[in-house]
């Protein structure tokens, strides 16, 4: 396989049969929208691509459950954090299984390691990368000057003071990033240093360097808007520490924009996952991100999300013309045998997961269907493929009907009345059959 990684800013081959993921989970104080969906889908079909080529995949993602944002809200709701957390995991998961996304091998909630993180940091602390001050811990930057900010192509002289830093006199350096907050608002924990909690840059550091043994994974997912300083700063400690990369490849999807504005909750131009499953399907969405490559902008519009729509519309009516041809001639679905069209889906998808390519040969192979159809000799070779690209590789959620006993003798019914050219029965039989699915 051969992917784009943001750390050395081109292609790279990486090609074994086991690899290790980890992507960045939710910050769980609000449901998702169509910028984290874009994050967790492309996770998935990554995941997808690695296991129909039957490669093993040990994939973990966080739960960011302590951070400002939850204590903000908890504040305001008068709720606990536990409760504001608790609550949009679940509705996290809820939207996920929605959009038929595979659960990861673990799911990892953050407050379930803080003692872990204490010690990662102490350790730091004692390497010299990292230092204390009036209760706050800091990673000092400018113990690394030739690796920090390798990851986002930014030299430490060319930051400008406090740029997304919060201004605090505790710092030796302004851009010193916190380990651990000394504060008395939310949550506390105890530590060398006094009550506070961890920082976020520090903890997709810790269940890396905990849960893959303290090596370089294979791949590191998550959105391009975490490059700098998460992304950064999450590298820069797994370094310090281990001497090691944290990831061979650095996998991040491109921005999402709502009719040519970047979508961010600050801007509240956001959709929710769920809104717009509901005015729309997950079919849609996934065929809206697969229209773009994973690592470029994608604009979102109403005409994008029309010919979305219009698409997988056409695919879902493919599957169950096919799905009703095979019932009909007794004949069931193929998987077994892979032929050409998974071949060369794969080829695609080997190759920086190109979905835009592989929906094209989606498009070529409904072209060569109907003209089997028309002809009543389906090969099912090509029908396996289809099936296997839809489902297995891109992991569309279309549920196809079920043809029962009493649904194939209506199907019967209906081809004897128009073989006797009994149209009005065999209209009313065709309205029966559309509105179960059949056709």
């Amino acid at each position: 396989m051969k992917v784009y990684n943001t750390l050395t800013r081109k292609n790279e081959e990486i090609n074994q049969t086991k690899f290790n993921i980890y992507a960045c989970g939710p910050t769980v104080y609000n449901y998702i929208h169509l910028g984290n969906a874009r994050a967790v889908i492309n996770a998935d079909l990554l995941v997808n691509v690695l296991e129909f080529q039957e490669y093993e995949v040990n994939y973990i993602q966080n739960y960011t459950d302590i951070d400002d944002k939850i204590i903000n809200k908890a504040l305001a709701e008068n709720k606990t954090e536990a409760e504001i957390s608790a609550f949009y995991i679940n509705a996290f998961e809820e939207d996920v299984k929605a959009l038929n996304i595979r659960k990861p091998n673990q799911n990892l909630a953050i407050s379930n390691y803080v003692d872990e993180i204490i010690a990662f940091i102490a350790d730091l602390v004692a390497r010299g990368a990292a230092y204390e001050s009036n209760g706050n811990v800091y990673f000092a930057i400018d113990q690394f000057p030739l690796q920090y900010g390798k990851l986002g192509n930014k030299a430490i002289a060319e930051l400008n003071p406090g740029e997304r830093v919060e201004a605090d006199i505790n710092k030796r350096n302004v851009n010193d990033f916190t380990l651990w907050k000394k504060t008395s608002v939310g949550i506390l924990f105890d530590s060398p240093w006094g009550k506070g909690r961890p920082g976020w840059h520090t903890e997709c550091a810790l269940l890396i360097d905990k849960f893959f043994d303290h090596q370089t994974i294979d791949f590191h997912l998550g959105g391009i808007d975490l490059v700098f300083p998460h992304h950064e700063n999450e590298r820069i400690q797994y370094l310090a520490k281990n001497n090691c990369e944290i990831t061979k490849i650095w996998l991040h999807n491109g921005h999402l924009n709502l009719e040519e504005q970047k979508m961010s909750k600050s801007l509240g131009n956001t959709i929710l996952v769920r809104d717009f499953i509901a005015q729309y399907d997950p079919a849609t969405l996934r065929y809206l991100f697969y229209s773009t490559n994973f690592s470029q902008p994608l604009n979102v519009t109403e005409t994008v999300i029309t010919f979305a729509q219009k698409e997988t519309t056409k695919i879902f009516n493919i599957l169950k013309t096919i799905n009703l041809f095979l019932a009909t001639n007794n004949l069931k679905w193929d998987l077994s045998v892979k032929g050409e069209y998974v071949a060369k889906a794969l080829e695609q998808l080997n190759n920086n997961l190109n979905t835009p390519n592989v929906l094209s040969i989606i498009n070529d192979m409904i072209k060569i269907i109907n003209q089997q159809l028309r002809n009543n000799n389906l090969d099912l070779t090509i029908v396996g493929d289809f099936y296997n690209i839809i489902f297995n590789l891109l992991n569309f959620n279309f549920t196809l009907p079920v043809i029962s006993p009493e649904i194939r003798a209506l199907i019967e019914e209906w081809q004897e009345a128009k073989t006797a050219q009994d149209f009005v029965k065999a209209d009313k039989i065709r309205t029966q059959l559309v509105e179960k699915n059949i056709l």
